[in-house]
Protein backbone atom coordinates (compact mmCIF):
# COMPACT_ATOMS: atom_id res chain seq x y z
CA UNK A 1 0.00 0.00 0.00
CA UNK A 2 1.47 3.10 -0.88
CA UNK A 3 1.08 6.48 1.48
CA UNK A 4 0.86 9.63 0.99
CA UNK A 5 3.99 11.04 3.06
CA UNK A 6 4.49 13.97 0.91
CA UNK A 7 0.66 15.65 1.55
CA UNK A 8 1.04 14.88 5.74
CA UNK A 9 2.70 18.64 6.21
CA UNK A 10 0.33 20.12 3.82
CA UNK A 11 -2.59 18.52 5.83
CA UNK A 12 -0.84 19.73 9.38
CA UNK A 13 0.34 23.25 7.85
CA UNK A 14 3.88 21.86 9.30
CA UNK A 15 6.63 21.60 6.63
CA UNK A 16 9.23 19.22 6.99
CA UNK A 17 12.84 20.47 8.48
CA UNK A 18 11.99 24.00 7.62
CA UNK A 19 11.70 26.40 10.55
CA UNK A 20 8.79 28.22 10.75
CA UNK A 21 9.10 32.16 9.80
CA UNK A 22 6.89 34.04 12.54
CA UNK A 23 6.59 37.83 11.29
CA UNK A 24 6.37 40.18 14.20
CA UNK A 25 4.22 42.94 14.45
CA UNK A 26 6.63 44.37 15.73
CA UNK A 27 6.96 47.08 18.71
CA UNK A 28 6.70 50.45 16.05
CA UNK A 29 3.22 49.32 14.85
CA UNK A 30 1.89 48.81 18.98
CA UNK A 31 3.82 52.21 20.04
CA UNK A 32 2.51 54.22 16.71
CA UNK A 33 -0.87 52.41 17.58
CA UNK A 34 -0.33 53.39 21.27
CA UNK A 35 0.23 57.52 20.19
CA UNK A 36 -2.28 57.21 17.80
CA UNK A 37 -5.12 56.31 20.34
CA UNK A 38 -3.68 59.09 22.57
CA UNK A 39 -3.44 61.31 19.53
CA UNK A 40 0.33 62.05 20.48
CA UNK A 41 3.85 62.16 18.42
CA UNK A 42 5.89 59.83 19.04
CA UNK A 43 8.06 62.73 20.55
CA UNK A 44 5.25 63.53 23.17
CA UNK A 45 4.81 59.72 24.23
CA UNK A 46 8.64 59.59 25.02
CA UNK A 47 8.23 60.91 28.15
CA UNK A 48 4.85 58.89 28.94
CA UNK A 49 6.82 56.03 28.91
CA UNK A 50 10.10 57.95 30.50
CA UNK A 51 12.16 57.11 27.64
CA UNK A 52 14.59 60.20 25.34
CA UNK A 53 12.90 60.59 22.01
CA UNK A 54 16.31 58.63 20.74
CA UNK A 55 15.87 55.82 22.95
CA UNK A 56 11.88 55.09 22.09
CA UNK A 57 13.17 55.21 18.10
CA UNK A 58 16.00 52.42 19.02
CA UNK A 59 13.09 50.60 21.04
CA UNK A 60 11.10 50.50 17.65
CA UNK A 61 12.89 47.75 15.69
CA UNK A 62 12.32 45.67 19.13
CA UNK A 63 9.62 43.17 19.18
CA UNK A 64 8.82 43.66 22.70
CA UNK A 65 8.87 46.09 25.96
CA UNK A 66 10.67 45.20 28.85
CA UNK A 67 10.97 46.61 32.83
CA UNK A 68 9.41 49.83 33.77
CA UNK A 69 8.59 50.48 30.16
CA UNK A 70 6.74 47.95 29.79
CA UNK A 71 4.47 48.43 33.12
CA UNK A 72 4.09 52.45 31.11
CA UNK A 73 2.81 51.08 28.31
CA UNK A 74 0.61 49.02 29.95
CA UNK A 75 -0.82 52.11 32.33
CA UNK A 76 -1.75 54.11 29.32
CA UNK A 77 -3.09 51.11 27.49
CA UNK A 78 -5.43 50.85 30.98
CA UNK A 79 -6.18 54.76 30.79
CA UNK A 80 -6.70 54.29 27.07
CA UNK A 81 -9.70 51.32 27.50
CA UNK A 82 -11.07 53.15 30.66
CA UNK A 83 -11.35 56.63 28.69
CA UNK A 84 -12.88 54.67 25.53
CA UNK A 85 -15.29 53.32 27.91
CA UNK A 86 -16.34 56.74 29.53
CA UNK A 87 -16.81 58.38 26.19
CA UNK A 88 -18.36 55.12 24.62
CA UNK A 89 -15.39 54.90 21.93
CA UNK A 90 -14.96 57.93 20.64
CA UNK A 91 -11.39 58.06 20.25
CA UNK A 92 -11.55 61.61 19.06
CA UNK A 93 -13.27 62.63 22.18
CA UNK A 94 -10.98 61.11 24.39
CA UNK A 95 -7.95 62.81 22.74
CA UNK A 96 -9.96 66.26 23.44
CA UNK A 97 -10.15 65.65 26.98
CA UNK A 98 -6.17 64.25 27.27
CA UNK A 99 -5.15 67.44 25.91
CA UNK A 100 -7.52 70.11 28.21
CA UNK A 101 -6.54 71.59 31.14
CA UNK A 102 -8.76 70.63 33.99
CA UNK A 103 -8.39 71.77 37.46
CA UNK A 104 -9.01 68.83 39.33
CA UNK A 105 -5.54 68.27 37.76
CA UNK A 106 -3.92 71.65 39.23
CA UNK A 107 -5.03 72.79 35.88
CA UNK A 108 -2.43 70.46 33.93
CA UNK A 109 -3.81 68.30 31.36
CA UNK A 110 -4.22 64.38 31.94
CA UNK A 111 -1.18 64.32 29.18
CA UNK A 112 0.95 66.65 31.36
CA UNK A 113 -0.40 64.40 34.22
CA UNK A 114 0.86 60.54 33.03
CA UNK A 115 4.63 61.31 33.30
CA UNK A 116 4.59 60.01 36.74
CA UNK A 117 2.76 56.78 38.19
CA UNK A 118 0.92 58.77 40.73
CA UNK A 119 -0.15 60.94 37.38
CA UNK A 120 -1.82 57.83 35.96
CA UNK A 121 -4.21 57.20 39.49
CA UNK A 122 -5.26 60.59 39.10
CA UNK A 123 -6.12 60.48 35.47
CA UNK A 124 -7.75 57.45 36.31
CA UNK A 125 -9.89 58.94 39.55
CA UNK A 126 -10.91 61.92 37.10
CA UNK A 127 -12.50 59.23 34.15
CA UNK A 128 -13.52 57.59 37.52
CA UNK A 129 -15.61 60.33 38.50
CA UNK A 130 -16.57 61.20 35.05
CA UNK A 131 -17.69 57.74 34.44
CA UNK A 132 -20.02 58.18 37.81
CA UNK A 133 -21.64 61.84 36.65
CA UNK A 134 -19.32 63.23 40.02
CA UNK A 135 -17.92 66.71 38.35
CA UNK A 136 -16.34 69.64 39.96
Amino acid sequence: MKTNQHLAPQLTGLRAKRPVQIKPTGLDARLNHLAQQLGVTLKELAPLLQLSESTLHRLRHQTTLSGPTAERAELLQQVIQHGLRVYADDEQALRDWLRYPLGELDGRTPLQTLTTIAGFTQVNDVLGRIEHGIFY
